[in-house]
């Protein structure tokens, strides 16, 4: 045997070992999202339950309305600084910019704090002029602020400390709390309003923040802390203002059915469908825990300009991807009626609006994490207007299929949409930066280099890193 054959098979060992490696720390890194996100899912399934039973049909549709409205408030307020902070962190820290790192941090931080709070104010005046009560005012004001300041401490928490820190306390901790107050409640024979509700999500999602804040302040890097802050407030409000589009859009595509489908026709029914959706978008559970390990993990090897490890990454990502999917279609496929009865005997008439929803989340999910992608990529403003077209394209569906078919029109309009969106993004995902996200990465060559580098990379550089 030659000495430079015995180098190359030395060469070999080490590049599997470390693939090997690297292999294990993507799953066990995926394993832990999914599990937080499944948990979540999970016991938020039991707030959702524990609260149907207790109200009536009529009032739990209240409900689940105002939980949309202000869920979708609660993002709005923010100004896209859920994903402007993400990216910023990663960006410099990665290119040792201590002081441009604070700064973003402290611009992020002052938004979250100030704008939440007047577009409260804004919307309880509002809400008090038409005559709503006070209490039930304050209470969603205080919901609203609290997920809006947990939607910044979630993702600084997602750079800096983990994904147990960052999901487990947004996706889990509060939920499970309201679920131990919801059971409580029950137990000695309480009653439940729609304003208690939010009232005791509004204060578990503020103990979750506190838990937050308190380990980012113990593990953030010194360098940031004592450096001297560097602001482009000029820039980041232009990145903010992109990531702040293309966020509405989403939310609007996520929350906006339940308050169309209240207006179009009743509120039983937009309570239906919000359980529906819920149950369906067990697989947007399982999206979110592969965007959460993505965002963590995309920023800092694109901005070094690992892209070979990134490719490698987003395959592995889809080979879980696909396993979930395959395994949630089965549990609804078998399971749907049995799984609705658990908030009452009314909802198991909906099993076919859950099987179709399912139909369009799965779809949607086995699209991978495109939108991080093409977010942290640089093309946000793109993907702003390809969410718009989509919002439209489901809204024209419920103008012409909720009058002939109800709320399984609703149903049939959201899944067509979400399989068209989801090819959509990802050919033009492939055709921009290079990558395949989806599980079809599965059925052949990852993409070889960059097709369009993002912002703070050029082409070139994208060439060099191949």
């Amino acid at each position: 045997m030659s000495q430079s054959s015995a180098k190359s098979r030395t060469v070999g060992a080490i590049l599997g070992a470390l693939f090997e490696r690297g292999r294990r720390n993507v799953a066990q890194g995926l394993a832990v999202s999914i599990v937080i996100q499944a948990g979540g899912g999970l016991v938020a399934f039991a707030m959702f339950s524990l609260a149907a039973r207790v109200l009536s049909s009529q009032d739990f549709g209240h409900l689940a309305t105002w939980l949309s409205i202000s869920q979708m408030g609660s993002i709005i307020a923010i100004f896209g600084q859920e994903m402007f902070i993400l990216r910023s962190l990663n960006q410099y820290m990665v290119a040792n910019q201590p002081d441009l790192a604070k700064g973003a941090l402290l611009f992020s931080t002052t938004i979250v704090c100030v704008a939440p709070a007047l577009l409260s104010i804004a919307a309880g005046l509002g809400l008090f002029a038409f005559g709503m009560p006070l209490k039930f005012i304050i209470a969603i004001a205080l919901f609203l602020v609290a997920s809006s300041i947990i939607a910044l401490s979630s993702h600084v928490a997602r750079s800096i400390v983990g994904i147990v820190i960052s999901d487990g306390m947004r996706e889990l901790f509060w939920r499970s709390l309201v679920v131990a107050a919801l059971i409580a409640i029950i137990l000695v024979g309480g009653t439940l309003h729609i304003d208690t509700f939010f009232l005791l999500a509004a204060a578990a999602i503020s103990i979750g923040i506190s838990i937050q804040v308190f380990v980012i302040g113990r593990v953030i890097p010194g360098n940031i802390v004592h450096a001297d802050a560097t602001w482009q407030i000029r820039d980041w409000s232009r990145m903010s203002f992109g990531f702040w589009a293309s966020t509405i859009l989403t939310t609007v595509n996520q929350y906006l059915d339940v308050v169309i489908i209240y207006w179009l026709l009743d509120p039983v029914a937009a309570g239906a469908y919000f359980i529906a959706s819920r149950l369906a978008n067990m697989f947007a559970t399982i999206l979110s825990a592969v965007h959460s390990y993505a965002t963590r993990q995309i920023p800092s090897l694109y901005f070094s300009r690992k892209f070979d490890d990134l490719n490698r990454t987003l395959r592995l990502m889809s080979e879980v991807v696909l396993i979930c999917v395959l395994v949630g279609i089965a549990t609804i496929g078998f399971g749907a009626e049995r799984i609705l009865g658990l908030f009452g005997p009314a909802f198991v008439t909906y099993k076919w609006t859950l099987f179709i929803l399912t139909v369009g989340t799965a779809a949607y999910a086995a699209g991978g994490p495109v939108a991080a992608v093409l977010m942290i990529s640089g093309h946000e403003a793109r993907y702003s207007w390809i969410v718009a077209s989509n919002v439209i394209l489901r809204f024209i569906g419920f103008a012409i299929l909720i009058p002939v078919f109800g709320l399984l029109g609703a149903a049939l309009a959201t899944a067509i949409s979400l399989v068209i969106v989801t090819i959509v993004l990802n050919i033009l995902c492939r055709r921009w930066v290079g990558m395949d996200p989806s599980v079809l990465i599965l059925l052949g060559k990852p993409m070889g280099k960059l097709a369009a580098a993002g912002p703070g990379i050029t082409q070139s550089q994208g060439d060099q890193a191949q």
